[in-house]
């Protein structure tokens, strides 16, 4: 059969970065997701594959196994293709189903290889050699190839077979053990915070292997572990324990050089607004604006070391002040004075937030099975090659046919009975 190599889409703007690279990956969930969702915003034509009897996780199952975030807390008639969390982390991709558990969908993986410029997946270490398609295989049909592997642990080690997400590499990485409040244990984050972190490493290093396949023409495979790229996170708190042992126990919101630091609870329901002093200077006219001029002359906090030292009753003097006032006028008061402060915002919060409404962060989606609503943009501006989502998330398989007949030549009668044996469709 003859493969030729065209683009899915001309609508790709030749303007963006990357607007000449093809991906075809097997990401998912969230840090894997996220990397090939910021290829594809720079330009990258993001082919996304999954299985039918294994789609993407944040898809949210299905009846009567859902647990997904819907439009309306309604699941429709296909709540794969309606899942907030999938939809959220997949915009500007393609998205074909192919199962590599036949020849069949193997071999044709293997020709979308030979036409692309990097493959990527984040599935556990046992995955792709369990399949056959590990990077030396990959290669022989496209020696220039980058492939980018994310496993949680890695491709090797003791832990590397080990499934995980954020909720294990947070603990793993240590960042838990810096989470929590006085004595109270170690706890997560509850946002999965390695994930989107990671990703963003996943997109630096795929930026770095093709600035070296442009001076070079070498493609390579990238190893990137999500508990390793955490760690550096907390690189300061691993170097104080590597060389002075300290302990690194849970310290809340405070800081070990700046006091007052924290978040402090404000009037109305649930509102707090952080606030942070780096100085005593800070520290003088954050009294003047409370209208304590005692504080401001009282030893016990006239220094940053007598502040941390009575950091209890420091904190309980600046929660009278804000517990009787709204956020963004303490926001705004602190602010104006060089102090930095502002309101813990809610999710709904941030959708009204004016900077990020100012500078047009959020923009208008409109999916075909949920309709329109607001999605992040992408998080840079670049003022020769501006981005813009240009797709919604796909709905599953919804590019099968026109990925693989346009790009592979892959004729009808044979897309037919790719169909009927459950190798490509869009039903789990």
């Amino acid at each position: 059969m003859t493969r030729g190599r065209y683009n899915v889409a001309q609508a790709t703007p030749a303007r963006l970065p990357l607007a000449n690279i093809r991906a075809v990956v097997m990401t998912q969930a969230w840090a894997g997701a996220f990397t090939t969702m910021l290829l594809a915003d720079m330009g990258a034509e993001v082919i996304q594959i999954e299985a039918l009897d294994r789609p993407d996780p944040w898809r949210g199952g299905y009846a009567p196994r859902l647990s997904g975030t819907y439009p309306d807390n309604e699941p429709g008639e296909r709540p794969y293709n309606r899942a907030s969390s999938f939809n959220s982390v997949n915009t500007n991709k393609f998205g074909i189903t192919l199962d590599l558990n036949y020849q069949d969908g193997k071999d044709i993986f293997l020709d979308l290889v030979r036409v692309s410029d990097i493959v990527a997946e984040n599935f556990s270490a046992r995955v792709i050699p369990n399949f056959k398609l590990e990077y030396p295989v990959l290669r022989k049909v496209n020696p220039s190839l980058i492939m980018l592997r994310m496993p949680s642990y890695g491709c090797d080690g003791p832990y590397s077979l080990y499934m995980g997400n954020g909720g294990t590499t947070e603990p793993m990485s240590g960042l838990s053990s810096l989470m929590g409040y006085g004595d109270d244990p170690p706890m997560n984050s509850g946002i999965m915070h390695t994930d989107p972190v990671s990703g963003l490493y996943g997109l630096a290093s795929l930026l770095i292997a093709l600035h070296h396949r442009n001076r070079t023409g070498q493609g390579q495979l990238i190893d990137l572990s999500q508990q390793e790229t955490s760690v550096h996170l907390i690189a300061h708190q691993v170097m104080d324990h590597t060389i002075n042992g300290a302990p690194g126990n849970p310290k809340g919101n405070r800081d070990g050089r700046m006091a007052p630091h924290g978040n402090f609870p404000c009037d109305g329901d649930d509102s707090w607004v952080a606030i942070a002093v780096r100085s005593d200077q800070e520290w003088q006219r954050l009294c003047g604006i409370m209208g304590e001029s005692e504080l401001a002359e009282d030893r016990r906090f006239s220094d940053a070391a007598g502040r941390l030292s009575h950091v209890d009753e420091l904190e309980q003097l600046v929660a009278q002040w804000t517990r009787e006032r709204n956020a963004y006028d303490i926001m705004a008061r602190l602010q104006a004075a060089d102090i930095p402060c502002a309101p813990v915002l809610s999710a709904h919060e941030v959708l009204e937030n004016p900077q990020l409404k100012a500078r047009g962060f959020f923009e208008e989606v409109d999916h075909p099975q949920t309709g329109a609503y607001l999605h992040a943009g992408t998080p840079w501006r670049l003022s020769r090659s501006p981005s813009r989502v240009r797709r919604p998330a796909p709905a599953l398989g919804q590019h099968s046919d026109q990925v693989l007949s346009t790009l592979l030549g892959v004729p009808a009668d044979e897309l037919l009975s790719l169909l009927e044996r459950g190798i490509i469709g869009d039903t789990p």
